[in-house]
């Protein structure tokens, strides 16, 4: 029996009791009370994931909970207020550096904070960060702290936000958080034409994804941004227009796996636009708009002129087009078109089709003998 308790001298046992706990809230709360020994392991994984504010709300020194709750960190309050000195912040710190996810949907309080303590970083051990911002984050703070690996900025869908959101956003996490390896921009409306961001330096970053409702504009100048940084990774949604690609681009010349949402013919011309010579892994989804047989077609040739010595599993997704009636004769032609440039496919391993199709197409006759290197095909019908 003794040296069972010894056991828990032990702080990686505390801290893998304390993680098996994490879903249980109550449980780990109970935890850090009943035992000083168990207080630091429970409490981190009790705070190492916050989706609110709210908690941190009663730890704020005296007189920044009062501009809180009387003010709600208005502009107006917030100009000339003087910090209280870094002991009165001592219980909020206790917290906030235990923060490793956070999850903090509309920004106002945090930059609300930030801007009083323009000196420190509140979260200062944050890994993850997901966050709506509705107002641009003023030059002066510090919103995102060096250890911060993955950042998802959003803002409230088919409503315009202020045009330097986005740019001020991205200039501060280049500035503050140089070890950012994967951002994430979605569920943005803009009212701007175009994207005055200065070069942005993120040297890590590796994985990029871009589902927002932004101008085409916009839209090209953060890709061609983004494309200085060493990004392997790309999942985008690209806008119903053409125009956006009007001039030859070089974008992404590391990418190794990419994802598209849009037409056969955005695609295309998105890929044409991608510089990058490893591209192992692509994938096309259509799942609105016009699918024509001859755009596809253009398609799968540009597919293989850009990406046929090196793509190892290719998926295409198609779904019913309003400009095409009879699904299934367009299945067949679209096999028609890609499958004999499937030899072309020098290191494909995987394939996988879904087409328009009233029917299954497994039924189509595949000849994979002529497929140098395929191992896997799957058929579905949208």
């Amino acid at each position: 029996m003794v040296s069972s308790c010894r056991a828990l001298y032990i702080s990686e046992i505390l801290s893998e009791i304390s993680y098996q706990l994490e879903d249980d809230r109550k449980s780990l709360s109970r935890l850090a009370r009943c035992c000083s020994a168990f207080s630091d392991p429970a409490l981190d994984v009790l705070w190492r994931r916050m989706s609110l504010f709210s908690p941190f709300i009663p730890l704020l020194p005296t007189k920044v909970l009062t501009l809180w709750v009387e003010y709600q960190f208005s502009a107006e309050s917030l100009a000339g207020f003087q910090s209280p000195p870094i002991h009165e912040w001592k219980a909020f710190d206790a917290y906030a550096r235990r923060v490793r996810i956070l999850y903090s949907g509309a920004s106002h309080f945090l930059a609300g904070v930030a801007t009083i303590r323009a000196d420190f970083n509140v979260f200062p051990f944050l890994r993850s960060m997901s966050m709506q911002l509705q107002e641009p984050i003023q030059p002066g703070i510090r919103l995102f702290p060096e250890t911060l690996q993955s950042l998802l900025i959003s803002g409230p869908a088919y409503v315009n936000c202020k045009d330097s959101c986005i740019q001020t956003a991205l200039v501060h996490a280049a500035r503050d958080a140089p070890f950012l390896k994967h951002l994430h921009v979605e569920d943005y409306s803009y009212n701007s034409d175009r994207l005055d961001t200065p070069p942005l330096h993120f040297k890590h970053l590796r994985s990029v994804e871009i589902s927002a409702f932004i101008s085409p504009n916009v839209l090209r100048s953060l890709c061609r941004v983004l494309s200085q940084s060493p990004v392997i990774e790309l999942k985008i949604e690209l806008p119903h227009t053409n125009c956006i690609w009007d001039a030859p681009q070089s974008l992404f010349p590391h990418l190794e796996r990419l994802e598209i949402h849009g037409t056969p013919t955005l695609a295309e011309t998105f890929i044409v636009n991608v510089s990058s010579p490893c591209i192992r892994s692509l994938t096309v989804r259509h799942s609105r708009g016009p699918a024509r047989l001859a755009a596809c077609s253009r398609l799968f040739s540009t597919i293989v002129a850009k990406c046929g010595t090196s793509l190892q599993s290719l998926s295409l997704t198609i779904s019913r087009s309003p400009v095409l009636h009879n699904h299934d004769g367009t299945a067949h032609d679209m096999m028609d078109a890609l499958f004999p440039l499937m030899p072309n496919f020098e290191r494909l391993e995987e394939l996988h089709l879904s087409l328009p199709s009233a029917t299954q197409v497994d039924d189509y006759p595949v000849e994979a003998s002529g497929w140098p290197a395929l191992r896997r095909v799957e058929f579905m019908a949208t």
